[in-house]
């Protein structure tokens, strides 16, 4: 994301506004969480528009000011929307009437805020430094298909899937010549398809994962070629490339390989890494039921008065919330574990574990010190009070 200029004034009244250029789909999703409903944008877009009643329709280019209704994304397509009323008039669109556009990447586009919040206000800092951006690409494949996908802090996305038919070894094809072939060619191809989906020169690491030895096999034949063509990139990235074993060539073997040890030791520095970190510890002192790890937004509130909270799990969904009081709530909430000396985890749901966190309210803290935080055992205390 590059970040054009920025008039905010964060310590008087926090309105002002901010100009943008999202440059990928990790920048689009970074937008998705930082557009709300009572926004102002101002974008170009295009629209199929008559200059006379009955003429044909012609493609123009448009700048349009909307003020935000609603906003969606769709991440396996590469698209974010922006509903929301005009609140200017052009010789095309009249003011007040209600459009939809997409946003361009490399297109500039202008925010405006009645109360920059500091989560949001993080939201641009960290998407437009490159720094911390930090990514993995990964190769998951068996046999005859692969899946090759860029891991950001934010998301996982499929880049590209590569599948050919390998026939089985048999003793009629002298011993299984025509596998070996097959197998040859699809290397070849995962091979290149890498190498045109994944900047070798950004990334952290590059993961290689399959049942057996496939994944070697590519890492060898990668770095054959390499050397046969003096690719000097990929030898000068040589120690990036990882292997590693998974259970399957398919995408639900993914998550499995990033919680690997052998991967979390190269992504030590990632904040991904970190949250994956955080939440299996959750889930294995929830697990123990020894009242160190709840989940729920009363459980949390009640650690957080007690003083108890050592992290904050939290998904980026409450923070896209139209109820401008929820967004507040946790932005407080935040603000408070933090001041209180804890860590606060802000998970996507582009991610498994921010979805599995979602599904367990969005909300879940890992504690200090066990406590009994279940309201039902406070009712039966007061019941016994009595």
């Amino acid at each position: 994301m590059k970040l054009l200029n920025k008039t905010i004034a964060l310590e008087k009244d926090k309105s002002g506004s901010l100009s943008l250029v999202p440059q990928d789909k990790e920048d689009l999703w970074q937008l998705y969480n930082l557009v709300q409903k009572g926004d102002k944008v101002e974008l170009l877009t295009v629209r199929n528009v008559k200059k006379t009643p009955g003429s044909k329709a012609e493609r123009k280019h448009l700048h349009l000011s909307l003020a935000v209704e609603g906003v969606e994304y769709e991440p396996s397509d590469e698209v974010m929307r922006i509903r929301g009323k005009t609140t200017e008039q052009n010789e095309y669109v009249p003011n007040q009437s209600f459009h939809t556009a997409e946003v361009q990447l490399n297109k500039a586009i202008k925010l405006s805020k009645p109360e920059w919040d500091e989560f949001s206000y993080n939201i641009v800092i960290e998407a437009s430094s490159i720094e911390k951006k930090a990514e993995v690409g990964a190769v998951v494949l068996e046999e005859g298909v692969a899946h090759l996908c860029l891991v950001t802090d934010n998301m996982t996305v499929l880049r590209n899937k590569v599948e050919k038919s390998i026939p089985r070894k048999s003793r009629s094809d002298g011993g299984g010549s025509s596998h070996d072939k097959a197998i040859g060619k699809f290397l070849d191809t995962v091979q290149a398809t890498l190498l045109r989906n994944f900047d070798l020169e950004k990334l952290k690491v590059v993961i290689l994962a399959s049942p057996g030895f496939t994944a070697t096999a590519l890492k060898q034949a990668i770095f054959d070629t390499a050397v046969k063509n003096n690719n000097k990139t990929i030898l000068k990235n040589k120690s990036k490339f990882l292997v590693v074993h998974s259970s399957t060539g398919y995408l639900q073997g993914l998550e499995e390989v990033l919680k690997d040890p052998a991967v979390q030791k190269n992504l030590t520095d990632t904040k991904f890494a970190k949250e994956a970190a955080v939440f299996d510890e959750f889930q294995r002192i929830l697990n123990l039921d020894d009242g160190r790890a709840w989940y729920g937004p009363q459980e949390a509130i009640k650690a957080l008065e007690m003083g108890a909270v050592k992290s904050l799990l939290l998904t980026d969904a409450l923070f896209r919330s139209d109820d401008i009081a929820v967004r507040k709530h946790y932005i407080a909430l935040s603000d408070e574990v933090k001041a209180q000396g804890g860590e606060v985890y802000i998970f996507s749901t582009l991610h498994e574990s921010g979805e599995q966190l979602n599904q367990l309210t969005g909300v879940a803290v890992l504690l200090k010190y066990p406590l009994e935080l279940d309201e039902d055992e406070d009712d039966d205390d007061e019941e016994d009070d009595e």
